[in-house]
């Protein structure tokens, strides 16, 4: 398995996240899995623009299809082949980020997206928490309601101020 694929797949892992890109809400999640896991300081490259659902990077598209067709062609992972402890702990660190809270009516990949774009649009769009909140009225005003709850649990992991 290329390197880059076998790191990927490591990271997913680490993050308790499952590969599956089978459906549009898997490949989201994915996508924000990654997004969010890069937050901790372990920075893969990939790189992020403003999409319809949210953070969105072509270049993990491609590498996710390539490692979905690594796996379906019968390619396995090195058993040896790790990432460091330190990385990896990096990673658990925010796995309770992805539990959705007690409340929020969203389906796994919904939540990822919110907590994705909340992050996205304060901190790289830099924008304030108004305009912030507007962007999100307009694309995606089924998250708005639970915009609050993915503020907090942001806080809490100190990934916004």
């Amino acid at each position: 398995m290329d390197g880059r694929l076998l790191v990927l797949q490591r990271f997913i892992e680490a993050l308790g996240e499952p590969a599956d890109i089978s459906s549009i809400d898997s490949r989201k999640r994915f996508q924000k899995a990654v997004y969010l896991g890069q937050l901790t300081g372990v920075d893969l490259g990939y790189r992020y623009s403003w999409y319809v659902r949210g953070p969105y990077s072509t270049a993990l598209t491609k590498d996710y299809y390539a490692l979905a067709a690594a796996q379906q062609s019968g390619e396995v992972a090195p058993a040896d082949k790790f990432l460091k402890p330190e990385i990896v702990g990096k990673l658990q660190s925010i796995r309770n980020l992805f539990a959705t809270p007690f409340g929020v009516n969203l389906d796994a990949s919904s939540w990822y997206e919110l907590l994705a774009s909340w992050h996205y649009l304060l901190k790289v769009s830099r924008m304030t928490p108004q305009d912030a909140r507007q962007t999100m009225e307009r694309s995606k005003p089924n998250l708005v309601p639970y915009i609050a709850q993915a503020e907090a649990v942001l806080r809490d992991q100190h990934l916004i101020d």
